[in-house]
């Protein structure tokens, strides 16, 4: 089937001419159609319209037949002339491209025989300038292997020159021919055995050996007769080789002369020759001074520099001779100053004026032969300018001996025995000292009607002594007679150790004296806490806790007064405060207005009796914070007493004291200290020393400000002093970690630090002129960095420690929960009876270690941690049966054992209040624990439970008591707030 034709493309138009018609009709016709008639209808369609086209053309002919004969007749001469064109075209190409008689081939073979000739010609003369070029290359061979032979070894190198030329400008298709190869072959052969042999040759004239120099003017050519001068030999050598052999000479004049020479004695000797010149090096014997000895090791190297100069220098090529001179200057110059100045730096200031000659004697060396014969540069002189340097030279290799002196010493292994005891001055305001008594009724006594005065606490005295309390600091030593102070005290430096606050207000340590006494009550009746029995079990406080046998048992004892006797008057006593100094507390007596109150809560103030002629016997106003280190003033030699200046305002109530107490001696303190930190120290005094004597020695000018060195003679010599201090700072905690994580070991070096920075302070004050004002101040940076060390290495064996026992109680105890199971009680008693072991053994291992001030305040910190943990744990609980609140009593009172370790002299009471904050709140928790509602409503009216947060107390109530209407009304009255005591 026909393929259709798309609509979108156009038709065919139809057809116009006749044949076209006729063929279109023959397609349209069919089979049907198609017959005789309709194709003899065809021809005789296609017949008229031949007919009819031959009569159109005839008229057209006819219309204009003279220019169609014109046209015809054009058309006949046309065809007539191409023919004629044809026939001369084919004779002309006969003539030129016929093979024997035409142009073309003839022309082509006379180029051919041209072309031949002139390639012979070519030929003819390339082969002359080939063969005269190899003729002149056999020639120059020839002459260079005969001058070769005969040893005449400088012309022959002239000849190697021409052939060199030769082979450059030979043609450049000689080079790839077989006899040219091997005429390359040949002079190579004969320029290396010519260099070879001028090797040799100059080989044999110098020769350098470890103690000999032999230099020859001549030398003849091996195989041969011919004497060779060394100057025809080296100006004959290539440069390279000439170049290699100097080098090699350099370093053997380098190593077996100039730092052999330098490094030990030697005699140089020269026979006396007129071919061989020689050098030899003959060992010398030591000579003395040792500075001589030195100075001659120059001189002799001078000698060998000259003698080289007369015998080689002058032979060198122009080439070569600057470099190579001025090559040797530098080897020359460090040779000088590693291997002669340098090791003879003195050990000693006694051997420095010897040195310093032999320094001059280096630097006119330095001018006469490095710069005159070698030739340097005048302004490169490194001699020179390390002899201006000289000093600062010589301080710092000893600044560099010194070091490592010093960290020898500090490294050195422990030795346990190697320790020494320090004295030292307890400052005034660091002695807690004895609260005198007042014979007075002063505020706390009773009135007359048997009512406690408003200002029974003495909260207000504060308020009333105004500027007194300013000026009395403490307020311990106010009764105290005053004596003159050291110098040494008195000049106490900003940078020192801060005081501490006061623990308690001055004004706040009056009482009644019946109360500081323990004496009967006023009505008469008998003290109420031996009546109550709280001394049952501290009349006697255990051997192993009070003894005390360590190196304090030699210091003075503290200041002591007699008490006066206490008035008489009517009414009951005040209940015991535990936040104010025990000398206040006494138990109260009940009255008949109030209600009974418990007889174990008054054990507290049966405690307060023991504190009242001890000396340390202030607290802290907050029992949250810890009892801060006292400070104390460091004082090597002991020192005569001192006097305490009476304060500049007089205090409200000259009755409430007595006038004077009498100062037996001045109170003292000791501790242990390594035997390391004395070598320390004598270290740093004879650095000082030292650099002081080498400063005022006037060895070595002061430099100019035009000068490179800005540091004046000894100045480094004598910041070598903190130096050494830094060192030990640096190496010794890491040396010695492992050890210094024990308790005893860590406070040792506490006290290392505190006996280095008091000595350092101690030689800063005996500095002296204007060259010690910089290691003025970084010995004052030592100190402050000693001190800082001291106090924060004590906290953090302190902190320590603490941690250690917060956690065996924390693991232990589990918050104290469930004691009414026994054997939960079993662990938590052993987990207390081992923390309480612990203290007990590190205050056995600190004894010995710490000042006695240190040592209660370290022990008292870690002591107060164990209460305050096992209280925060007691305050915690949501609830505590009856069961559970005997057992928790039982266990805080395991830790009543501690008072023994603040116990001194049997007897004497205790001073655990002063050292340990939360004592008395604590005492008084245990006792809380087993008390009824009325008692703690009682001592909280009659403000006996400062100590505790209203919070606190509120939630102790609640875990004791069930919910009752007198519960809700007591924490009511909790929740009011602690009593504000009125004012007079």
């Amino acid at each position: 089937m026909a393929f259709p034709i798309p609509s979108h493309l156009p038709r065919r138009p139809n057809p116009q001419d006749v044949s076209s018609q006729i063929l279109s009709k023959i397609d349209a016709a069919t089979n049907q159609s198609l017959n005789s008639t309709l194709a003899a209808s065809w021809l005789a369609e296609l017949d008229q319209t031949i007919q009819s086209t031959k009569e159109r053309i005839h008229e057209r002919v006819q219309r204009d037949l003279p220019e169609f004969k014109r046209q015809l007749a054009s058309s006949k001469s046309v065809q007539t002339r191409l023919e004629s064109l044809t026939t001369n075209v084919d004779s002309l190409s006969e003539s030129i491209s016929n093979p024997e008689t035409g142009l073309i081939p003839t022309l082509i073979g006379n180029l051919s025989r041209h072309a031949e000739v002139a390639q012979e010609a070519t030929d003819a003369s390339v082969a002359y300038d080939t063969l005269f070029h190899l003729l002149r290359v056999k020639k120059e061979l020839k002459t260079l292997e005969s001058l070769i032979e005969a040893g005449k070894l400088p012309e022959a190198v002239e000849v190697c020159r021409k052939l060199e030329t030769l082979f450059q400008e030979s043609p450049a298709h000689l080079n790839e021919t077989n006899v040219m190869t091997d005429a390359k072959r040949r002079f190579g052969a004969a320029q290396a055995r010519n260099e070879e042999q001028l090797s040799d040759a100059f080989t044999r004239s110098i020769l350098v050996s470890y103690n000999e120099i032999i230099m020859l003017s001549s030398v003849q050519v091996r195989q041969s007769e011919t004497v060779l001068s060394l100057e025809s030999i080296m100006s004959s050598l290539s440069p390279s080789s000439l170049a290699n052999h100097l080098t090699t000479l350099r370093r053997d004049l380098t190593t077996h002369f100039f730092d052999y020479m330098l490094k030990q004695n030697v005699q140089v000797s020269t026979p006396p020759s007129i071919v061989e010149h020689k050098l030899l090096l003959l060992p010398a014997p030591p000579c003395e001074p040792h500075s001589k000895e030195l100075s001659a090791r120059l001189e002799s190297l001078s000698i060998v520099l000259g003698h080289l100069q007369r015998h080689f220098f002058k032979y060198l090529p122009t080439s070569h001779s600057t470099t190579f001179t001025r090559s040797l200057c530098k080897p020359t110059t460090t040779s000088v100053l590693n291997n002669l100045l340098i090791p003879a730096l003195p050990s000693s200031f006694d051997l420095l004026p010897d040195f310093l000659t032999l320094v001059d004697h280096a630097v006119s060396f330095e001018d006469a032969d490095i710069v005159g014969i070698l030739g340097n540069d005048p302004h490169d002189r490194p001699v020179k300018a390390w002899a201006d340097g000289a000093c600062g030279h010589y301080e710092r290799q000893r600044r560099t001996l010194i070091l490592g002196h010093a960290r020898d010493v500090i490294i050195a292994p422990e030795d346990s025995t190697d320790v020494f005891v320090v004295e030292i001055d307890i400052l005034p305001e660091a002695t807690p000292s004895v609260v005198p008594v007042q014979e007075d009724v002063s505020p706390g006594a009773v009135g007359a009607d048997g009512k406690v005065k408003d200002d029974a606490w003495g909260f207000d005295d504060d308020l009333n002594s105004g500027s007194a309390v300013e000026a009395d600091g403490w307020g311990f030593d106010d009764d105290l007679e005053p004596e003159p102070e050291p110098e040494a005290e008195l000049e106490r430096e900003p940078e020192s150790i801060p005081e501490p606050p006061p623990l308690v207000q001055p004004d706040d340590v009056s009482s009644s004296p019946s109360l500081a006494n323990g004496t009967k009550g006023i009505t008469g009746e008998p003290d109420a806490a031996e009546a109550w029995g709280w001394n049952d079990e501290d009349n006697v406080p255990p051997a192993e806790e009070t003894a005390w046998d360590d190196p304090w048992a030699d210091a003075p004892s503290p200041v002591s007064a007699k008490p006066p006797e206490s008035p008489t008057t009517n009414g009951s006593r005040p209940p015991p405060i535990p936040s104010i100094p025990p000398p206040t507390l006494a138990p109260p007596t009940v009255s008949s207005s109030h209600p009974k109150a418990a007889t174990r809560l008054e054990k507290a103030a049966k405690k307060g009796k023991k504190h009242a002629s001890h000396d340390f016997s202030s607290d802290k106003a907050s029992s949250d914070t810890a009892s801060p280190i006292p400070s104390f003033a460091f004082h090597p030699s002991p020192t005569p007493a001192a006097t305490t200046p009476e304060p500049e305002h007089p205090l409200p109530s000259a009755s409430k004291r007595p006038s004077r107490l009498t100062v037996t001696n001045v109170p003292k303190e000791t501790y242990s200290v390594s035997g390391r930190t004395k070598r320390i120290i004598r270290i740093v005094e004879d650095v000082l020393a030292e650099g002081t004597q080498f400063a005022s020695s006037k060895l070595f000018r002061t430099p100019s400000a035009s000068s490179s060195s800005s540091a004046t003679p000894g100045s480094i010599i004598l910041l070598t002093a903190p130096a050494v201090l830094d060192l030990h700072r640096a190496i010794y905690p890491v040396k010695f970690g492992r050890e210094l994580r024990r308790a005893e070991a860590g406070m040792r070096f506490a006290n290392d630090c505190a006996y280095l920075g008091e000595e350092v302070q101690r030689i800063r004050r005996g500095l002296k002129g204007g060259d010690a004002v910089p290691v003025g101040e970084r010995l004052g940076e030592c100190v402050r960095c000693f001190r800082v060390l001291s106090d924060s290495w004590y906290h953090d064996v302190v902190g320590a420690q603490k941690h250690a026992i917060d956690k065996i109680l924390a693991t232990g105890t589990q918050g104290l929960v469930y004691t009414g199971d026994q054997d939960r009680y079993d662990e938590c008693e052993d987990a207390i009876n081992q923390a309480l072991q612990d203290i007990r053994r590190l205050a056995h291992k600190l004894k010995g270690i710490l000042a006695k001030s240190k040592y209660y305040t370290a022990i008292g910190m870690v002591a107060d941690a164990a209460l305050s943990r096992l209280m925060a744990d007691v305050l915690a609980l949501p609830d505590i049966p009856e069961v559970e609140s005997h057992r928790l009593s039982e266990l805080c009172r395991i830790f009543n054992a501690m008072e023994g370790m603040f116990v001194e002299d049997p007897a004497q009471p205790s001073f655990v209040v002063a050292y340990v904050p939360s004592w008395l709140k604590f005492s008084y928790l245990s006792e809380l624990l087993e008390a009824s509602m009325a008692d703690i409503t009682y001592l909280f009216e009659e403000g006996a439970l400062v100590d505790f947060q209203v919070d606190e107390l509120v939630r102790l109530v609640r875990a004791l008591f069930a919910d009752t209407p007198l519960r809700t009304n007591t924490i009511n009255k909790l929740l009011g707030g602690h009593p504000i005591p009125a004012t007079q």
